[in-house]
């Protein structure tokens, strides 16, 4: 085996550990340059092993769901959430909208109270610009499965913006963590939760009990959980612990 061929497969099992990895923390991991590693990803992408993001790459081993496949699944519980949620948002804010099918769903609900939009979902920008409501899309790069902006390019507008709430999402709750399947999806729900006075994170009940590989927030720094009347008292109990929770 080249030395070319060991690093592969050694950032290949890398990537499929963590999701996704900066070129500088690849680098490092393996005690070569920054250009060797951007070589190296651009081969294993040529063999369809993982996608290049700007600034690092992420596992192909591991496909996240589509929008519209998501958008088939729990339908009732994420409209149920969508209520809830909405009347948490007081009238005239501003809001950072996350991505995430629930979210979507909210949108129509939302868009009475003539708020503030800031939103790096592709889908929600596209129903938000139907109405008259101030809106911000963050740009950047764009992740075809999840039809969301994410990378730093995305995370830069958050400069000097502030937000009433933040509205967030993640693949599933286990304990005291929140989680995600890639480091960016979590990057930019925290930078901007940071700009926020006070954060949301919605998940139906099927998500409670349930990780994806990546956590990208403890849940008791979160302000609220929003979930579905089907959640059992067991799990409301459980996870009133850490959060104040409206189902």
């Amino acid at each position: 085996m080249s030395l070319q061929e060991k690093r592969l497969t050694e950032i290949n099992i890398l990537l499929r550990k963590t999701g996704f990895m900066t070129t500088v923390d690849i680098a490092k991991s393996l005690n070569v340059s920054s250009m060797t590693v951007r070589r190296d990803l651009k081969r294993l992408e040529e063999q369809g092993k993982i996608t290049r993001i700007y600034g690092g790459a992420q596992s192909n081993s591991r496909t996240e769901s589509t929008t519209n496949e998501k958008l088939q699944k729990n339908i009732s519980e994420k409209k149920e959430i969508a209520k809830l949620l909405a009347k948490q948002v007081t009238n005239n804010s501003t809001i950072f909208l996350g991505a995430g099918t629930t979210l979507l769903m909210s949108v129509p609900l939302l868009l009475s109270k003539n708020l503030t939009f800031v939103t790096n979902s592709l889908p929600a920008f596209n129903e938000i610009n139907k109405s008259k409501c101030r809106l911000f899309l963050t740009g950047g790069e764009l992740h075809r499965n999840t039809e969301e902006f994410l990378g730093e390019k995305a995370e830069n507008i958050f400069e000097g913006l502030n937000f009433d709430y933040a509205l967030c999402s993640t693949n599933g709750i286990c304990d005291n963590s929140v989680t995600t399947s890639t480091i960016p999806e979590g990057n930019i729900q925290n930078i901007a939760i940071s700009h926020a006075k006070m954060s949301f994170i919605v998940a139906d009940h099927t998500k409670l009990n349930h990780s994806d590989i990546i956590t990208f927030r403890d849940l008791d720094k979160f302000d609220l959980l929003v979930t579905d009347p089907k959640v059992t008292p067991e799990d409301v109990k459980k996870y009133s612990k850490y959060i104040k929770i409206i189902h």
